[in-house]
């Protein structure tokens, strides 16, 4: 299976995760200049940005480890642009949902 491959099965499952916690999905893979945004969605009237990282094995460190300070920065940057266009007035967060070998854990307000 290549890495693109596991990152589409670990998105699926991501997503089947977040309907299954009564997440309303508003987007996948949002693209704005500068990025993607792998989920949107809303959880009640928050609106969750969601980064999706999937790995076949931790062999080489988490799924989890690999939104490191950069990614959350761009993330950030992505989520406010988002915010502004349109949900000015929205609460917000950041939730990941991660998969090591199918393993699913989601984690929710991650990056607090």
């Amino acid at each position: 299976m290549t890495s693109r491959d596991v990152g589409h099965v670990g998105e699926e499952a991501a997503v089947a995760l977040l309907l299954e916690r009564g997440y309303h999905i508003v987007g996948r893979n949002v693209r704005m200049p500068g990025g993607e945004i792998d989920v949107v969605a809303k959880d009640g009237e928050i609106v969750v940005f969601v980064e999706v990282k999937a790995r076949e094995s931790n062999r080489f460190g988490s799924a989890v480890s690999a939104v490191d300070a950069r990614k959350r920065r761009t993330l950030r940057r992505l989520a406010g642009e988002w915010l502004q266009l349109f949900a000015p007035a929205a609460r917000a967060r950041f939730d990941v949902v991660a998969s090591d070998g199918g393993r699913l854990a989601h984690y929710k307000d991650a990056f607090r």
